[in-house]
């Protein structure tokens, strides 16, 4: 039960003093038929709100010029039905609702409240009863007519108005024949809309035995549309015949998603109790042909023709209903009732106000003119209005960055419902135009484009400098802009525009390992500037020309760490050439190394190029042995866009054969020979986008040997026993691990511990592979035991052993069996009272023995127990007669030494004169 039906309990016994006064009867309460309530936001915490009855048109005496709504904050209003003519049987200012024809009255009832503040509220009325013969709801009408909408005032969220339903909740199906409604929703807040089947309500709660309708499910509802298929009403329901109602109850949540956010915030909902009457007629519904979701862009048009057929000869109708058509500008749709087929089209041209994230929803309704059972066939396409993409782009090269200008977006207003907040850049390094698809927004990520910056949605201008680290040269750069909007929607996508800097520096293309030790050497080259125009200005930077070829150790070096290699001069530009150089004496077994170019003009720094790093390769034995995993790096200013893998054919020959090439900065070289040297090299192929610039580019890292070494131990063998306490004898089998989870076993070692808790040592080993089986024999503190614990692991061939994770534990089996008489007469048979049989698996005993007074007559910790049968105390024979005795076995246990009590009788028979010795 909902909290807010508490509030309710006063009108309920109204209500039903009500109807004990007036009676239960067709003409005075049997008249509620389908409606909702709706409200609509006016301003700050005051709202409109709307109930929509649909009664019996019939049951004149229960027509309601007045009904009283509950708001949900403990404030109730007597309202007054304010549609169809003025007077009749309600006062002279009151509506007399409207005819719908078929017995349907529809009733309008609003009125307006000012809430207190920010909470949830559950806005309901009730209204006796429902009519009769509703065949899912026993006893309807018994069963009053309850309505309810939760509004929730939330200043986070934002205003909301409830959907407004176009298609009224009462409609006709025929047995047999699929049947379809949709309910025409339209959300002015533009907020998503999910639909599900739920309960009819009545005197506050789910009405008590209502079923669904027979053959129709909660899922028989699209819970994003709302189209409604039943297929299809049987001949009876509840085992009556045709014609029947049945009532069903539509649930219709609202949902709002928050600039920035994927997160859908729930923030109200409407109840619509909706009744289809059934009955068996010849006539199907009639079939509107399907008609797909689309986008338009704002500011251009939308036409759709839209068909609907008709199996019977019937004249059909088209109708359309939903966002566009109640939204300006507002589209339109022209149709002319005819015999099937039936044409209609929509148009529409919607402008930058109605650009927002959601889809609009338009549900088309075609319906025949049968006179007796008309029935209707819908249709539901969603609408996205996108904005418009920025036009205009250019790129312009400015030293190390490149400037982009666009025009003001065709939807740039930054007031109203969905402003514009700004603008996303996005980049490639490599200039690859690309169209959006019809109803594509933004920038997918799957084209290679990267996000590198905003602007707000008065700027449209951006530098990119790479974030001040400056661009490359030799790139040839792309570049999309794309417009934000407030509800998280964006424009189109611009048409991109490419750029690249001016080539008014060198550009590097080469760091490539010619040999590899600690006295190494590395080719480098680079590329001449251009001196063409938007170039290098030979004006501005004279000759002489210089090359310094700077070099520093690693990745990333400091610029500071940079030493000059070599220089070049040219005393004009036309004897500048593309240049390259060895270093030499260079580490590059152990380090890589990066370089760079500096160009002078005139003794003057013009510029650099970026700096290019050698490839530096790293081998790694693989733990499962047989294998080593090589892997590289490069930061280079070019792109490569695959590499390849070479192994030197015997170690110093310093022939390499090509092994494979991949894409990626790692490669597995599997089926080695542990414990052998296998040396490699990586030869990488890349280029600049930029198409003038010498392509492709190759490079060798620097020679990397590794030794596969095989670090994966065995599995640990599956250990299973079997303890003999008779034979005083453990028997271990295992599993032979080469046999499932290794192929180089080769021995096993043996592991046990007395107890459990103990730490397991190793006993011995089996050097045979194939042995799976040992026997154990052993003492325990000088006494024989079979209990303990034993483990079994391999070792393989390069000293790996498996981890001991289980172990197998067994115990012993004690036996000790004491007399229950015995004659101490000294005749040398039976004098003693002792273990009937020897102990077995007892480490020590402890035993009190008594007469039957309590006094101790005798007590030892000796195994044996040896008792004479005289007193411990006076030692004298003890008379005839039954003693007690308590004796503790000290067992020798798998979880330690564990005591066991044992307690019984012995009767000891002797004669007079060995009594009185």
């Amino acid at each position: 039960m909902f909290p807010f039906f508490l509030n309710i309990k006063m009108k309920n016994f109204l209500l039903l003093l009500f109807v004990l006064i007036i009676g239960v009867t067709h003409a005075y309460a049997t008249h509620n038929r389908a409606g909702e309530i709706t409200y609509q936001l006016i301003s700050g915490s005051t709202y409109r709100i709307i109930v929509t009855t649909y009664t019996k048109e019939s049951s004149v005496s229960a027509d309601r010029c007045q009904l009283t709504v509950y708001f949900g904050d403990g404030d109730t209003a007597i309202v007054n039905r304010i549609n169809g003519p003025l007077g009749g049987t309600c006062d002279p200012n009151i509506g007399n609702g409207v005819s719908l024809g078929n017995d349907v009255k529809e009733n309008i009832y609003t009125v307006i409240h000012t809430y207190p503040g920010s909470g949830n509220y559950t806005i309901t009325m009730e209204d006796p009863n429902r009519n009769d013969g509703i065949c899912n709801i026993p006893n309807s009408v018994q069963a009053s007519f309850f309505l309810h909408s939760e509004l929730i005032i939330n200043p986070f969220l934002g205003p909301n108005s409830s959907p407004t339903l176009l298609n009224p909740p009462i409609d006709n199906a025929c047995v047999g024949r699929c049947f379809e409604h949709n309910p025409g929703a339209y959300d002015i807040d533009g907020d998503s809309l999910s639909y599900s089947l739920t309960t009819c309500y009545a005197n506050g709660v789910p009405i008590l035995g209502y079923t669904m309708p027979p053959n129709m499910s909660i899922n028989d509802i699209d819970p994003l549309k709302g189209d409604l298929h039943w297929c299809a009403p049987p001949p009876t329901c509840q085992g009556g015949p045709t014609p029947w109602y049945v009532n069903i109850a539509i649930l219709i949540k609202e949902y709002r998603r928050l600039p920035g956010s994927s997160v859908r915030y729930y923030i109200g909902s409407i109840l619509r109790d909706m009744q289809i009457n059934v009955d068996a007629c010849p006539n199907t519904p009639p079939k509107i042909k399907n008609i797909n979701d689309t986008c338009i862009v704002a500011g251009s048009n939308l036409s759709l023709n839209v068909t609907a057929t008709d199996a019977e000869i019937n004249i059909v109708s088209l109708t359309a209903t939903g966002g566009p058509l109640e939204t300006n500008p507002r589209a339109t749709f022209i149709s002319s009732p005819s015999f099937s087929p039936v044409t209609g089209v929509f148009n529409w041209s919607p402008n930058c106000t109605q650009v927002q994230f959601l889809p609009y929803s338009v549900t088309f309704k075609a319906t025949d003119s049968d006179f007796n059972n008309p029935l209707a066939g819908f249709k539901s396409i969603f609408i996205r209005v996108i904005a418009p993409a920025p036009s205009s782009l250019t790129a312009t090269p400015s030293g190390a960055g490149i400037t982009l200008n666009w025009n003001n977006a065709l939807c740039n207003s930054t007031l109203g419902n969905n402003p514009l907040i700004g603008y996303s850049i996005y980049r490639k390094n490599s200039c690859d135009p690309w169209k959006h698809s019809a109803c594509e927004t933004g920038v997918p990520s799957s084209i290679g484009y990267t996000l590198i910056g905003s602007t707000a949605p008065t700027v449209t201008s951006f530098i990119d400098n790479n974030n001040g680290q400056g661009l490359i040269s030799g790139i040839d750069y792309s570049y999309i802009i794309v417009a934000n909007y407030s509800d998280g929607s964006q424009s189109y996508a611009s048409i991109n525009v490419c750029a690249k800097l001016v080539r008014d520096v060198p550009i590097i293309t080469n760091v490539s390992v010619i040999s590899t030790g600690t006295k190494d050497s590395i080719w480098t080259h680079w590329v001449k500037p251009i001196a063409t125009s938007g170039n290098l200005d030979t004006i501005a930077n004279p000759p002489p020309y210089e090359y310094r070829l700077m070099k520093a150790p690693g990745f990333n070096p400091a610029s500071n760490s940079f030493t000059q290699v070599v220089s070049y001069s040219y005393s004009s530009f036309s004897q500048l050439t593309d240049t390259g150089f060895v270093s030499t004496n260079l580490n590059t077994q152990d380090s890589a190394y990066t370089y760079r170019v500096d160009f002078y003009s005139n003794g003057k720094l013009v510029g650099a190029t970026n700096t290019a790093s050698s490839v530096f390769l790293t081998t790694s034995p693989a733990a499962i042995g047989k294998q080593i995993n090589l892997s590289w790096q490069e930061i280079v200013p070019w792109s490569n866009y695959r590499y390849k893998v070479y192994r030197e054919t015997s170690p110093g020959s310093n022939v390499f054969t090509f092994l494979d090439s991949t894409v990626t900065q790692s490669y597995a070289d599997t089926g080695l020979v542990n414990h052998k040297k296998y040396c490699y090299k990586i030869v990488s192929i890349g280029q600049y986008s930029d198409a003038t610039i010498p392509r492709p580019l190759y490079n060798h890292s620097q020679i990397q040997c590794g030794i596969p070494i095989d670090k994966t131990p065995p599995c640990q063998p599956t250990l299973t026993m079997n303890n003999d306490c008779e034979r005083i004898k453990n028997s271990l089998f295992w599993t032979n691990p080469n046999t499932y989870c290794s192929n180089d076993a080769l021995k096993y070692f043996i592991y046990f511990e007395f107890t459990k808790d103990g730490p397991l040592q190793v006993i011995d080993s089996v050097l045979n592979i194939n042995t799976t089986t040992y026997s154990h024999q052993f003492l325990f503190d000088g006494a024989t035991s079979v209990a303990g614990c034993y483990a079994v692991t391999a070792m393989d061939s390069t000293g790996n052993e498996s981890p001991v994770i289980t172990k197998q534990c067994v115990d012993n089996c004690p036996i000790h069996d004491l007399p229950n008489i015995f004659t101490p007469n000294g005749d040398g048979m039976n004098d003693f009272f002792k273990p009937l049989i020897p102990y077995r698996y007892v480490k020590d005993v402890n035993i009190e023995i008594y007469n039957r007074w309590g006094t101790l007559m005798f007590k030892t910790t000796d195994p044996d127990i040896m008792w004479d049968g005289r007193n411990i105390s006076n030692k004298k024979m003890c008379p005839d007669g039954v003693y007690f005795y308590i004796c503790t076995f000290n067992e020798i246990r798998v979880d330690g030494i564990t005591p066991h009590v044992s307690k019984g009788f012995i009767q000891l028979i002797n004669d007079e004169t060995n009594q009185s010795k």
